[in-house]
C-alpha cells in the first residue's frame, strides 16, 4: 500500500504540476450584483454620491461611486455598468458628473471625494461616453468638484462649485477661471426657467449668480448661519421658480425658504425636540454633521420636499412640518448624499448612500428596494480566501459591513467592517479577526472568541500550516502559538517578545519547524524549531527598509528558500536570510503589500501586488510580467490565493472601491523537470518503474484519466 500511496502521489504531482503555468485575465468576483441580506439590518455594496438623469433619453441614469469610478445604467437603474475610462484613470475616487446635452458621448467627471471633502485630480472628460477620460482641469487644477452645471444656452460653457472656490470654463474644459474665490462649496442649483440664474452654498454662506456663474452676490438676508460647519444644501422646484429652499444639519437640523428667488430667507423650521438629522426622530439619537445630508423638492409641487442623512423625512406644507419616513437600520441604508425625483416619472425617487443607489415609487416615501445591481464599488477594508474551499471568501467593507462569498455574496453583518482576517485550513469556513473573534462561514455562525492573546502592537498577522491543521501562529508585537486551534477554545504558547510591530509571519512549507517574522523595525526573526516546547529565535538583519510594509513567503520544496519584500524591493535567500539576492528587477517602486510564492510551481513562481498592480515571475527570467484586466486606479488593500495545484487554482485581490477580483492560475504546457517533490519522496526504482509503464502505454504525462492510471498503478503495487 506504501508504494501504491507513493506512485499514486507521483502520478497527481506530474500530471497537474509538471506544467509550466500563465495566469489569466482578470474579472470582478464582486459584489456585482446586490448582496443577499442574512443580518438582520439593511445592507448595500458601495457608497454612491450623486445620481444624474440623461438630459433626453429617461432610461440612461448615471451614478457617481465615492471610490469606484462613474456608473451608468441604460434600463432606468435596474442594472449598472463601469465606464472603463475610470477604471484606467489615476484615481477611482468621483464626486459629480455632468452630461452634455447635446451629446451623451461628452461627459465632465470631477475626481475627489465629497463625502470626506477631499480632492484628487481635478476634472476629467471624456467624448467617448466614457470609454476613455482625459483632464480637463487646467486653471482649476486638482480641485474637487461637488456639482457642475452646463449652460442651457452654450454647452461649452460650465460652472464647477468646488472645495475651493467657483470656477467656470468657457471652452469646454479646455481651461478654467475662478469666479468666486475661496470657499468650501456644498451644494449648487440652477433656478427651474432660467438659463443664467444659480444658486450655490458652502458650509456657511448662501450666493447667488445672475449671469451664468461669471460673477456671484453673497446672499445675507435672513440666512441662518451654521455653528460648527455644518454645510447648507439647497433645494428649488419648477412649480414654483421663485421659492429655494436651505437646509442645513446646524442644531436638531433648519430648514430656510426664500420666495423672492433667493434675495431674502425665512427661517422656517428649527425644533428642539425632534430631530430630522439623527438616526431617529429624537434629539438623544446623534448625527455625523454634514457628511450625510440632502434635500429635494418635487418638481411639480413646490410644498413637497424629501430630507435624507440618516432617515428619509418628507414635508408636505413647504417645509414648516417633517414626518419621518423610515428607520436608518432598516428600510433604507443609512448616510445618504443625494435624493432626487427622477424628472421622467415623479412617482421615481432615487437615494444614493452608502449602500448604493435605493429606488422609492412609494408616494409616502416608506418603501425602498435597491436598485444597485451591478455597481460593483465595495470599499474593502480587508480580506481573506479559504485555502481550502475555492468559493470561499470574506471582506470587511467601510459602511457595508462583513460580506462573504460562497457562489453568491451575502452580507451578514452591517456597519463598518475592517479588522484583519484569516482562514484557517480545516474546512468549516472558519474566518479569524485581529478582534480576537472568529466565526464559522459554512454554515454561518455568530462571533465566539478564539482566546486571542493580549497584545499591544499596532499591527496583525497571522499564519496557519496545511500539514498540521490544529496549529496556528499569530503575532502583533509579540509571536504566540496555538496547538488546538480546532477547538472551542484555544490555548496559546507565548514564544517570542519582539516588542516591535510584527508586519508578516510565515512558516516554512517545506519544513513546519522553520517561522519567520519580520518586523517595522527592519528585523527578520528566524526560528528553526517553531514547534517545540520553547522555541528559540536567531535575529538577522532584511536587506531594506520594513518601516512601511513587509511580506514573507517560503518554497515548498526548499527549506532553504525564502522570499521577503521590504516596503517597495523584493529579495530571495537561499540559506534562510542569511544573505540575500535582490529581484526586484524593473518593478516600479511601489510598496509590496504582499508576496505569494505558487506551492506548485516547478521553477519558484512568485506574485507580488506592489501599489495597484499584481506582477509575476519564475527564477528563469529577471522580468516581471504585469497581469492584465485589474482596473488600475483602486486601492488594492490583500492578495490571496487558492491552490490546489489544479486549474481550479485562483488569485484575487481586494480593493478599495472596486470590490474583490479574480483570475485563473492556468497550466498550459508539459514541465520536463520532476519536482523536487518527486525526487525527495520517491525511490529511484519506483520513478524508473513509472517512467516505464507510461512509455509502454504511450500515456502523456499531463491529461490521462485517473481510471488509467488505477489499471497502471495496481499491478505494480501488488
Amino acid at each position: 500500500m506504501r508504494l501504491r500511496f507513493l506512485l499514486l502521489r507521483s502520478f497527481v504531482v506530474l500530471c497537474y504540476n509538471a506544467g509550466a503555468q500563465a495566469v489569466g485575465s482578470w474579472s470582478n468576483t464582486g459584489p456585482v450584483l446586490f448582496p443577499v441580506n442574512v443580518s438582520g439590518q439593511v445592507n448595500g455594496m458601495g457608497r454612491v454620491s450623486q445620481v444624474k438623469f440623461h438630459p433626453t433619453n429617461p432610461l440612461k441614469m448615471y451614478a457617481v461611486s465615492a471610490s469606484g469610478g462613474l456608473f451608468i445604467s441604460t434600463d432606468n437603474g435596474s442594472t449598472w455598468a463601469p465606464t472603463p475610462g475610470t477604471e484606467a484613470m489615476p484615481v477611482t475616487s468621483c464626486s459629480s458628473v455632468c452630461v452634455d446635452y447635446t451629446s451623451d458621448n461628452i461627459l465632465y467627471l470631477s475626481t475627489g471625494d465629497a463625502n470626506y471633502y477631499g480632492d484628487n485630480y481635478g476634472i476629467w472628460k471624456s467624448t467617448d461616453g466614457g470609454n476613455t477620460f482625459n483632464p480637463a482641469n487646467t486653471g482649476i487644477g486638482n480641485r474637487m468638484a461637488v456639482e457642475i452645471i452646463m449652460d442651457p444656452a452654450n454647452n461649452n460653457n460650465l460652472i464647477a462649485a468646488t472645495d475651493d472656490g467657483i470656477w467656470k470654463t468657457t471652452n469646454a474644459g479646455a481651461s478654467w477661471t475662478e469666479t468666486w474665490t475661496g470657499g468650501d462649496f456644498r451644494s449648487m442649483k440652477m433656478k427651474p426657467g432660467s438659463s443664467v440664474i444659480l444658486y450655490a452654498a458652502t458650509s456657511t454662506d448662501f450666493y447667488r449668480s445672475m449671469d451664468m456663474g461669471s460673477s456671484w452676490t453673497h446672499i445675507t438676508s435672513g440666512v441662518v448661519v451654521p455653528s460648527g460647519n455644518q454645510g447648507l444644501r439647497i433645494g428649488v422646484s419648477a412649480a414654483d421658480t421663485n421659492v429655494v429652499y436651505l437646509g442645513t444639519t446646524d442644531g436638531y437640523g433648519e430648514i430656510m425658504k426664500s420666495t423672492d428667488g433667493g434675495s431674502t430667507f425665512t427661517n422656517i423650521y428649527t425644533s428642539s425636540t425632534q430631530c430630522i438629522v439623527c438616526y431617529d426622530s429624537t434629539i438623544t439619537s446623534g448625527s455625523q454633521g454634514d457628511y450625510n445630508f440632502n434635500l429635494t423638492v418635487n418638481p411639480a409641487n413646490a410644498n413637497e420636499l424629501l430630507l435624507v442623512s440618516h432617515c428619509v423625512w418628507r414635508s408636505t406644507d413647504g417645509g414648516l412640518t417633517w414626518s419621518w419616513r423610515t428607520q436608518w437600520y432598516d428600510q433604507v441604508h443609512t448616510d445618504m448624499h443625494d435624493i432626487e425625483f427622477n424628472p421622467y416619472n415623479l412617482t421615481q425617487r432615487f437615494n444614493a448612500n452608502d449602500g448604493g443607489v435605493w429606488l422609492s415609487t412609494d408616494t409616502l416615501a416608506t418603501l425602498w428596494t435597491p436598485r444597485s445591481n451591478g455597481l460593483a464599488a465595495t470599499e474593502v477594508y480587508h480580506a481573506a480566501q479559504s485555502p481550502v474551499v475555492r468559493q470561499l471568501v470574506s471582506i470587511g467593507s467601510q459602511d457595508n459591513g462583513e460580506m462573504y462569498f460562497d457562489d453568491t455574496w451575502k452580507t451578514n453583518r452591517g456597519g463598518d467592517w475592517g479588522p484583519r482576517c484569516g482562514i484557517d485550513y480545516l474546512g468549516n469556513g472558519t474566518v479569524y479577526y485581529d478582534n480576537g473573534d472568529r466565526r464559522n462561514l459554512l454554515p454561518l455562525g455568530g462571533d465566539v472568541s478564539y482566546n486571542l492573546p493580549s497584545t499591544t502592537g499596532s499591527t496583525f498577522a497571522i499564519e496557519f500550516l496545511p500539514s498540521l491543521t490544529n496549529v496556528a501562529f499569530v503575532g502583533s508585537d509579540t509571536v504566540w502559538r496555538s496547538e488546538n486551534i480546532n477547538t472551542t477554545s484555544p490555548t496559546w504558547t507565548m514564544i517570542h517578545p519582539t516588542n516591535e510591530n510584527i508586519q508578516s509571519l510565515a512558516s516554512c512549507r517545506a519544513d513546519n519547524n522553520i517561522l519567520y517574522v519580520v518586523t517595522d523595525s527592519h528585523h527578520l526573526f528566524r526560528s528553526d524549531n517553531a514547534m517545540a516546547a520553547s522555541p528559540s529565535f536567531t535575529m538577522l538583519s532584511t536587506p531594506g527598509s520594513t518601516n512601511v510594509m513587509a511580506s514573507l513567503a517560503t518554497d515548498k520544496y526548499n527549506s532553504n528558500i525564502v522570499y521577503l519584500s521590504c516596503n517597495n524591493a523584493i529579495y530571495r535567500s537561499a540559506n534562510k536570510g542569511a544573505s540575500w539576492t535582490n529581484i526586484t528587477y524593473a518593478l516600479p517602486g511601489l510598496n509590496i503589500r504582499k508576496v505569494i510564492a505558487d506551492e506548485y510551481s516547478p521553477n519558484e513562481r512568485l506574485f507580488v501586488c506592489e501599489g495597484n498592480f499584481v506582477y509575476y515571475k519564475d527564477n528563469t527570467t529577471t522580468t516581471w510580467t504585469n497581469t492584465t484586466g485589474l482596473p488600475g486606479t483602486p486601492n488594492f488593500t490583500d492578495m490571496m490565493i487558492y491552490n490546489d495545484s489544479t486549474s481550479a487554482s485562483i488569485l484575487r485581490v481586494s480593493t478599495y472601491g472596486r470590490g474583490v477580483w479574480e483570475c485563473n492560475i492556468t497550466i498550459t504546457s508539459l514541465h520536463p523537470v520532476i519536482l523536487p517533490e518527486i525526487k525527495r519522496t520517491c525511490a529511484p526504482v519506483i520513478l524508473y518503474i513509472t517512467a516505464k509503464i507510461f512509455m509502454a502505454a504511450s500515456l502523456p504525462l499531463h491529461g490521462a484519466s485517473p481510471a488509467a492510471y488505477r489499471l497502471l498503478l495496481l499491478p505494480i503495487a501488488q
